[in-house]
Formats: structure tokens, sequence, C-alpha cells
């Protein structure tokens, strides 16, 4: 991801000014603290691993009355002091009573970012803290090699009180064991194959 906005979008953005976009200008970027982020299309095999992520964590069971799963689609995570809105790639949250609503954060349940060599100071840094903020109970860090391989995947669990994640497990054996939320064992070759 970069922070020079593309040429015909400006350097800063309210909501309004996001919802008037089209959409195909839309999915190209992320708004953080109300300045354009351009979103870089990732390779195929991040998006394989994010789209199997979800499709195997909709047939987990919940302890959720009500879930969906969802790849890339918009959370606002804030609106004051300004607009900031990311697009994880998995996110889980409560059902919405609307069609065609988007979460926001307090309906998310769980954030997840594939991550690669070139992305990792980001979702360990930024998105990390700015997910913590928005008070998102459970973040999920996999960690891509160069051979987009799963090295790890990172458990983040939010200690309300401090407003930041801890670290609550590291997912290396070749499985990752959901225990929040979505409830079962996901095997890194089923993501990747």
């Amino acid at each position: 991801m970069t922070i020079e906005p593309a040429g015909h979008l400006p350097h800063e953005m309210t909501e309004e000014q996001y919802r008037l976009l089209p959409e195909d200008t839309a999915r190209e970027i992320e708004v953080v603290h109300g300045h354009v982020i351009v979103c870089e299309s990732p390779v195929p095999e991040h998006n394989r691993v994010a789209r199997r992520l979800a499709g195997a964590m909709e047939q987990l069971p919940s302890t959720e009355p009500c879930i969906r799963v969802e790849t890339y689609i918009d959370v606002v995570l804030w609106r004051v002091p300004k607009f900031t809105f990311r697009r994880p790639d998995v996110t889980v949250y409560r059902c919405l009573p609307e069609r065609g609503a988007k979460p926001e954060a307090g309906d998310a349940l769980i954030v997840i970012e594939v991550s690669s060599p070139s992305t990792a100071a980001e979702d360990l840094l930024d998105k990390k803290a700015q997910y913590a903020r928005a008070g998102i109970p459970l973040y999920l860090v996999i960690a891509l090699d160069t051979k987009y391989e799963i090295e790890e995947v990172r458990e983040f669990r939010l200690d309300a009180h401090a407003a930041e994640y801890r670290l609550h497990r590291l997912h290396r054996d070749g499985f990752v064991q959901l225990e929040h939320v979505v409830l079962g064992e996901i095997s890194f070759a089923d993501l990747v194959r």
C-alpha cells in the first residue's frame, strides 16, 4: 500500500466524498484519518488464502446466533475526529438487519489480514493499532513467506482496558485452531493448495 493518492483523487476525503465515488474507484482506496490510501491489487495467492479462509470459517460452528463472513468489505472504524475505514482481507461480523448494509467496527467480531513480507509492517503496526482502537475483539494475521506458504498465524485478543491487542497465540503447526466466535480447526494446506 502507498500513501500517494492517485492523480484524480484528493489527498484527503470525507465520508460523504467517499460515498460519491464510482464503485470501481472506491474499491481501490481506503481512508485513514481522512487521508486517501491507494491500495495495490494483491497477488492471486493472497486472494486465494483469504477466500478459502472465509469459506472455511462459514462452515464452522459459531458462538453467535448469526454471523457473516466476508472478504474485502469496508469496515468503518470511526468517524471522529476524521473518517477512517479499512477493508480487511476477511471480516467476521454480526448479521445486520438491513440488506446491503456494511459492518462498522462495533459489528465486527474478527478481522483478518493476509500478510506478505511487503505488508507485514503495516499489518502488525498500523492496522493492528487501528483495529484495537476501534474495539474489534480479535485480530488474526496470516503471515505468508516469499513463496506464498503460510509461516504462521498470529492471534491477537483485545485488552479493552488498554485499547490494544495482546498476542494470545501463535499457530505454527500447520493448523489454526479457532476458539473465539468461530470454533474449529483449519489446515494451512487447505488455504494455500
